[in-house]
C-alpha cells in the first residue's frame, strides 16, 4: 500500500467509523504528517479533506495547520479551485466562532475565485453565506440583494435545498422587518421547494417554528400553536435535536399564555428552561427566563417576575449579548418601579452603543468588499505583467487611503463620543427638571395646607370670638340701629362660613401640577432655533394628560424632536419650524413641519430619520414623512397611549 492509499484509508475511517473526536484527531494527525511531505495535487486534495474534517471535529489547531499547508500547496500549484475551497473552510470556521467580519472576508474571496473558475453553483452558495451574515448584522437590504442573486443561479440548476434555504432566510428577514404577510409568503415558497426533497431532515420543523413565531407576533395565537404542534409531531424530536425541541415547547407555551390559556403553565416554561440549562444554551435560558418573568408578572407575583428578569439580565451581561441585555433592561423597567429610572438609563446607554457598533460593522464590511475587489484587481494586473512602477503607485495610493480611513475613523469616534456625552447631559437635565417640578408641586401643596390651617385656626377663631362677644352686647337705641346691628352680625357669620369652606377646599382638594414636559421641549426648540437661525412655533393641546404618559415615551419624544431639529439645521435651510402636539382619544400625535428645501432623493433614508422611525416603533407608534422639493417637510408621529397605573 503506497502513501496515497494509506492516507485515503485513514480519511475513510474518519468519515465512516463511529469514533470519538479524540480518536478521529489521532487518525487525522497521522494523515496530516503523511500528506505534508510532497507538493502535488493528491496531497493538496488530502490536506483539504483533513482541514474540513478537523473543522467538523472542532480541532482548531489541526484545522489551521492543515489549512495553511493546503493553501500554500494550492498557491504553488496555481489551483484556484482549491484556494477557493480553503477560503470556504475558513469562512465556515469563523462563522461558527461568530467572528462575522473574518467569515465574510473569506466567503467573499471564495465567491470571487469560484466565479473566476466559472463554478457558479459554489459561487451562489457563498452568496447565501454572505447574506446570512449580513442578516445577523441587520443589513437586510444587502442580504436580500445577495439572496436574489443566488436564487437566479439556483433555479436553472434545480437546486431545491439551496432554494429552500434562500427563501427561508428571506422569510426570517421580513419577519425582522415586521412585514409578516411577505414573510409568510416566502416561508410558504421555501416549503414548496422542501416538498421536492426526499430528505427533509429537520428543515420542516424549523420552518413550522418560524411560521408559528410570525403568527404569534401577529396576535393569531391559535394558528401559532397549530404550527408549533405540527413541528412537535416528529418522533423522538427531543433526542434528535433538543435545542429545537426546547425552542418549540417554549414558543408554544408563550402563545398559550398570550391566548389566556395557563392550564399547563408554568410547567412547560420550566421544562424548556431545564433542557436549555442542561445543554448550556445560555441564549435559550435567557428567553425562557424572560417568558417566565412576563408570566409571573401577569399572575401578580412581582417577586418571582423580578427574580427571573434579573437572572435573564445577569446571563445576558455574562455572554455580552447586547440584544439580550436590551430586552432584559426593557423588561426590568416595566417590572421594577423603584429601579425604573436606573434601568432606562442603562437601556439608553447600551442602545446607543449597539447602534454605533452596527454602524462600525457595516463600515467594516464595506471595506472588506472594497479591499477584496482591490485584491482581485491587483492579481489580474500581476498576471498581465504590469510594470513595477504602476504597482508601487497603487500600493502608495492604498497606504494613503488607509491613512485617510484611520484619520476619518478617529474623527468619527471623537464626534460620536461628543454626541454621546451631549445626549447623557440632555438626559440628566431632563431628569433634574422632573425632580424640580415634583419638588415645586410638593411646595405648593404644603403652602396650601399652611394657609388653610392659618385661616381655620387663627383668623376664623378670632372672627368667631368677635361675633360671639358682639352678639351678647345689650344694645339699646332706635329700631333701625338695632336692625343694622343684627344685619352686620349675620354678615360676619356669613364671612366665617366662607372662610371655613375656603380652608377645607384648600386642604382637601390638593392640586396635581403636571410635570412640565412642554417647558422642557420649548427650551430645546428655543436653543436649536438660535443655532439654526429660524423662527419656531410650539402648539399643544391643553387636554393632553402628560402626568399619565410614561417617562420612556417622553424621553423618546424628546430625542425624536432633537433629531428633527438637527435635520432642519443641517439639511433643510428652513426659516420656520412648527411643532405641535395633538390629542385624540388615547392617541398622542406629534407634527413637525419646516418650510425648507424638502427631500432631494437620499434625505429620506438618512440616519437621523431612521433613528426617528426606530424610536417610533419602540413606542408602538406610526411614522409618516411628507416632503416636497422646494416646499418643506412634514413629519407626523402617532402614538397610542396607555395611561400609567397609579
Amino acid at each position: 500500500m503506497d502513501r496515497g492509499d494509506s492516507i485515503s484509508v485513514l480519511l475513510q475511517k474518519v468519515k465512516t467509523d463511529h469514533l470519538t473526536n479524540a480518536q478521529k484527531g489521532i487518525l487525522l494527525q497521522k494523515a496530516f504528517r503523511l500528506s505534508e511531505t510532497t507538493v502535488d495535487s493528491v496531497a493538496l486534495e488530502h490536506l483539504n479533506t483533513i482541514a474540513y474534517q478537523a473543522y467538523k471535529s472542532h480541532d482548531s489547531a489541526l484545522f489551521f495547520a492543515s489549512g495553511h499547508k493546503a493553501y500554500t500547496f494550492a498557491v504553488q500549484l496555481q489551483d484556484t479551485a482549491k484556494i477557493a475551497d480553503m477560503h470556504w473552510n475558513y469562512g465556515a470556521y469563523y462563522l461558527r466562532q461568530l467572528s462575522y467580519d473574518s467569515s465574510y472576508y473569506h466567503y467573499q474571496k471564495a465567491r470571487k475565485l469560484f466565479h473566476e473558475t466559472e463554478n457558479t453553483f459554489y459561487a451562489a452558495r457563498m452568496l447565501y453565506n454572505m447574506a446570512f451574515i449580513l442578516s445577523r448584522l441587520r443589513d437586510y437590504t444587502g442580504a436580500e440583494v445577495y439572496l436574489f442573486q443566488a436564487i437566479e443561479i439556483f433555479k436553472p440548476l434545480n437546486k431545491h435545498k439551496q432554494l429552500y434555504l434562500c427563501y427561508n432566510l428571506l422569510g426570517v428577514i421580513y419577519e425582522e422587518l415586521e412585514d409578516y404577510d411577505k414573510s409568510l409568503s416566502y416561508h410558504q415558497m421555501a416549503l414548496d421547494y422542501l416538498d421536492k426533497l426526499e430528505d427533509k431532515s429537520l428543515f420542516l420543523q424549523d420552518s413550522y417554528n418560524n411560521m408559528g413565531l410570525i403568527y404569534q407576533k401577529q396576535g393569531n395565537q391559535n394558528q401559532a400553536i397549530a404550527y408549533f404542534e405540527k413541528a412537535l409531531k416528529i418522533t423522538d424530536l427531543r433526542a434528535i435535536d433538543p435545542f429545537l425541541y426546547a425552542r418549540l415547547i417554549d414558543n408554544k407555551a408563550f402563545s398559550r399564555f398570550l391566548n389566556n390559556d395557563t392550564s399547563d403553565l408554568p410547567k412547560a416554561f420550566f421544562e424548556a428552561l431545564h433542557i436549555r440549562d442542561s445543554m448550556h444554551n445560555i441564549s435559550g435560558v435567557i428567553m425562557s427566563r424572560a417568558h417566565l418573568a412576563v408570566y409571573y408578572a401577569k399572575q401578580k407575583d412581582t417577586a418571582m417576575a423580578l427574580d427571573h428578569a434579573k437572572k435573564a439580565y445577569k446571563l445576558s451581561q455574562h455572554i455580552k449579548n447586547n440584544r439580550d441585555i436590551l430586552r432584559s433592561l426593557e423588561l426590568l423597567s416595566r417590572l421594577d418601579t423603584k429601579g425604573k429610572d436606573k434601568y432606562l438609563e442603562q437601556y439608553i446607554i447600551i442602545n446607543k452603543l449597539v447602534q454605533a457598533q452596527e454602524r462600525n460593522t457595516r463600515n467594516k464590511f464595506t471595506r472588506i468588499q472594497y479591499e477584496t475587489d482591490q485584491y482581485i484587481a491587483r492579481n489580474k494586473q500581476l498576471s498581465s505583467r504590469v510594470t513595477w512602477t504602476f504597482i508601487g503607485g497603487l500600493v502608495s495610493f492604498l497606504l494613503i487611503f488607509l491613512a485617510y480611513l484611520i484619520y476619518r475613523q478617529k474623527s468619527q469616534n471623537k464626534l460620536l463620543q461628543f454626541e454621546t456625552n451631549q445626549q447623557r447631559a440632555n438626559e440628566q437635565i431632563y431628569r433634574l427638571t422632573l425632580q424640580q417640578q415634583d419638588k415645586l408641586q410638593q411646595g405648593r401643596n404644603q403652602e396650601r395646607i399652611r394657609i388653610s390651617e392659618d385661616l381655620h385656626d387663627s383668623i376664623l377663631s378670632d372672627l368667631f370670638a368677635l361675633r360671639m362677644g358682639w352678639n351678647y352686647l345689650e344694645l339699646k337705641g332706635e329700631d333701625t340701629a338695632i336692625k343694622k346691628h343684627q344685619f352686620y352680625l349675620e354678615e360676619l357669620q356669613g364671612i366665617e362660613k366662607k372662610i371655613r369652606e375656603l380652608s377645607h377646599e384648600l386642604k382637601n382638594n390638593m392640586m396635581e401640577y403636571p410635570i412640565d414636559f412642554i417647558f422642557i421641549v420649548e427650551s430645546l426648540v428655543s436653543k436649536r432655533s438660535k443655532i439654526g437661525k429660524f423662527e419656531y412655533q410650539l402648539r399643544h393641546d391643553g387636554n393632553i394628560p402628560w402626568e399619565q404618559i410614561d417617562n420612556l415615551i417622553k424621553v423618546n419624544l424628546y430625542h425624536i424632536i432633537e433629531e428633527a431639529l438637527q435635520n432642519c439645521i443641517k439639511h433643510a435651510q428652513a426659516s420656520s419650524f412648527i411643532l405641535q402636539f395633538l390629542w385624540y382619544g388615547n392617541n398622542l400625535t406629534l407634527e413637525m413641519t419646516d418650510n425648507g428645501i424638502g427631500t432631494r432623493g437620499k434625505r429620506g433614508s438618512g440616519i437621523g430619520l431612521k433613528n426617528i422611525h426606530s424610536r417610533t416603533k419602540k413606542m408602538n407608534g406610526t411614522y409618516a414623512l411628507k416632503s416636497t422639493q422646494g416646499k418643506g417637510t412634514k413629519i407626523t408621529i402617532n402614538i397610542p397611549i396607555i395611561p400609567e397605573k397609579s
